[in-house]
């Protein structure tokens, strides 16, 4: 096989995992070929093993299989990506500063949760203030996630950098 006979190979590649791996519901093979720009058959190779290496989950849909990312996969690389990008004391300080944010809306709007928040759009309040607090509750759910994530990367930051160098300690 030539060079670019491999690149080629490796790009499309690359595309299936990275439409298949950030797609919001299901996809079938077709829609995601679609969206990477390669043949149904080609798509649904490496679909399936996307999903053989549990990168990927499966639903029916009717007569068809619908991929997704599997969202335990997903938890896990987004921690390891905080410690292996951030130091601790970075991660802290973003926690610190998402937990400022979130106080900011608390006091703005006086509530506790997105949720509450959110119930307050059907409140007297002008459009453009509804579609506001709709964005801030969503940004508010955002960061709710990111904060849990970020305390389990500092949690885990230590246990996984013991871990780094005990396997490449033995790897010498």
């Amino acid at each position: 096989m030539s060079d670019s006979g491999t690149t080629d190979h490796m790009a499309k590649v690359s595309r299936i995992r990275e439409v298949a791996m950030t797609v919001r519901e299901p996809k079938n093979a077709g829609e995601i070929a679609d969206s990477a720009g390669v043949a149904r058959n080609t798509a649904e190779k490496y679909l399936t093993q996307l999903v053989e290496a549990d990168k990927l989950e499966t639903v029916q849909r009717g007569r068809e299989t619908c991929y997704y990312p599997d969202p335990i996969t997903q938890y896990f690389d987004q921690i390891r990506d905080f410690v292996n990008e951030y130091q601790k004391d970075e991660l802290t300080a973003e926690l610190g500063a998402i937990r400022d944010d979130i106080d900011e809306w608390k006091d703005a709007y006086d509530v506790e949760s997105a949720d509450e928040l959110r119930t307050t759009v059907g409140d007297d309040v002008s459009a453009s203030e509804r579609r506001q607090r709709r964005h801030d509750a969503e940004d508010w759910e955002y960061y709710e996630h990111q904060a849990t994530l970020i305390k389990q990367a500092i949690q885990l930051y230590d246990t996984i950098e013991a871990t780094r160098e005990s396997g490449l300690a033995s790897a010498h």
